[in-house]
């Protein structure tokens, strides 16, 4: 593309080069304009080397455009008993991300193209990070001899492909996709108000790795993400996926992916009337896809030992509606999952024996372009994660203590057969439209309430857990 702009843009500089030199000496008549053959070689020759420096596409038939994101922001957190501020993170709310797509028209009715996601995988992220370890990269591992350095090097893969399909779309007969992509499959909350940056509609992608501290302050084997929803969408996977032409609003899509083992279907709804924005949505997915495992202390890597095997079944609706003259918006979902089989699947975290679970989140504010700048949006917001992190039966689930050293304690908890982990909070969102960037600073505080029947942090029944508090300030710059 750019090689080509290059072309073209020496010619139109040879055409503006003689017609300076004939202005500048009033030649009367063309033959007087003559310049001779090789007065522009010098032109030709930077035009030339400019050209072979130059990154280019491989054809003038299929269009691309690079597009992406930079998404970075600031951490203060408080477990209850320490607090600190984790500078520079990548924002797993909407990672840092960059895209090659293309199109190319086939027929007046017929087109295709092809979507290349790479999103930034290195370094310190807001779903990584936990109260000993600013880098994303030593887990649930405090102290003791398998550890790692905090300051170990980052030897991670740096990037991670989102999506690698192409797709063929007929206007009338709708679009069919194949490659790495979003499966079709439960909703969740539709961001007509724009605060999802900093408010994802999965409440654990900030604190995540987080252990709860109990009222002794010694940590539990007990992350928060182990209380939420795992998923703010549908999963990514290698698919088929067919998205219906947009018919009175609506949008129909389906998927089937993996080997043939995870199949979902959504239907989606976008209007305005009456000053109204409205967009809704309902789906649902099934997988089965095995987890692999290994038969034996000593046995080979087993690829597909029923004892392993699971099942997911999922459903998610959401309603989001925003009044345009004023601003006022609310938004939100409502998801649960059941969980079945003996052992787990790579989605939705399941592990055997997990119990069924669900999730539901409100968000209300207003938005509105008060300042020339673009839309600002304040809001409050209010979830309720229940048996996420629960088992079955009165076995429940148990988590072992965490390994600990160096004057740090730490606590088991046994038993868990219901957890319910309720998140509240508010924010502020500014977007800047002549910068495409949009700033935040947002605040969320979870507690916990965990019925347990054993373990050194299970106490008449209950674990005795701090509440957390995060607070996120940051910006996502669009490109």
């Amino acid at each position: 593309m750019i090689g080509g702009l290059l072309k073209s843009a020496s010619r139109w500089a040879l055409v503006a080069a003689a017609g300076v030199i004939v202005g500048g000496m009033a030649m009367p008549s063309a033959k007087a304009a003559d310049l001779g053959g090789d007065c522009c070689a010098d032109l030709e020759e930077r035009v030339a080397e400019l050209e072979a420096t130059t990154a280019r596409k491989g054809n003038r038939k299929m269009s691309l455009t690079i597009t992406g994101q930079v998404h970075r922001m600031v951490l203060w957190w408080n477990d209850g008993k320490d607090t600190n501020t984790y500078y520079g993170l990548d924002n797993t709310n909407s990672s840092s991300r960059f895209s090659f797509t293309g199109t190319a028209k086939v027929s007046p009715t017929v087109a295709m193209g092809f979507d290349i996601t790479i999103e930034i995988d290195s370094g310190g992220t807001s779903s990584k990070v936990s109260q000993f370890d600013e880098d994303g990269k030593v887990g649930a591992q405090i102290n003791g001899a398998s550890a790692a350095s905090f300051n170990a090097a980052n030897n991670d893969s740096f990037i991670d492909a989102r999506r690698a399909a192409w797709w063929i779309e007929h206007k009338d007969l709708g679009r069919l996709t194949v490659g790495r992509y979003e499966s079709a499959g439960a909703i969740t909350t539709i961001d007509l108000a724009g605060i999802s940056a900093g408010a994802s509609p999965s409440v654990i992608l900030v604190n995540g790795s987080f252990l709860l501290r109990d009222k002794s302050g010694a940590y539990t084997g007990i992350a928060w993400a182990n209380l939420g929803d795992p998923a703010s969408a549908q999963g990514r996977t290698e698919l088929i996926r067919y998205d219906s032409p947009t018919l009175a609003g609506f949008v129909l899509s389906a998927s089937i992916g993996e080997a043939g083992d995870y199949w979902g279907v959504m239907l989606r709804y976008a209007q305005e009337f009456s000053g109204f924005r409205v967009a809704a949505g309902i789906g649902y997915e099934d997988v089965t896809d095995t987890q692999t495992g290994v038969a034996g202390a000593a046995g080979p890597v087993n690829l597909g030992d029923p004892a392993l095997n699971g099942e997911v079944k999922a459903w998610g609706a959401g309603l989001s509606v925003l009044h345009v003259p004023s601003g006022l918006f609310a938004q939100g979902h409502y998801l649960a999952a059941d969980f079945s089989g003996t052992g787990s699947t790579a989605y939705w975290a399941q592990v055997a024996n997990k119990k069924d679970a669900n999730q539901w989140l409100i968000q209300a504010g207003i938005t509105k372009n008060w300042f020339g700048f673009g839309n600002t949006a304040l809001f409050g917001e209010y979830s309720k994660n229940t048996d996420w992190g629960a088992g079955n039966g009165p076995a429940g689930r148990s988590f072992a203590s965490p390994v600990v050293g160096n004057g740090t304690t730490g606590v088991s908890i046994n038993g868990v057969t219901d957890t319910d982990m309720t998140v509240y909070g508010a924010g502020i969102t500014q977007n800047i439209d002549a910068a495409a960037t949009e700033l935040y600073l947002n605040w969320r505080h979870f507690s916990a309430d965990i019925n347990c029947t054993g373990g050194t942090g299970c106490v008449n029944g209950k674990a005795q857990t701090e509440d957390f508090d995060a607070v996120i300030g940051g910006a996502r710059v669009k490109f």
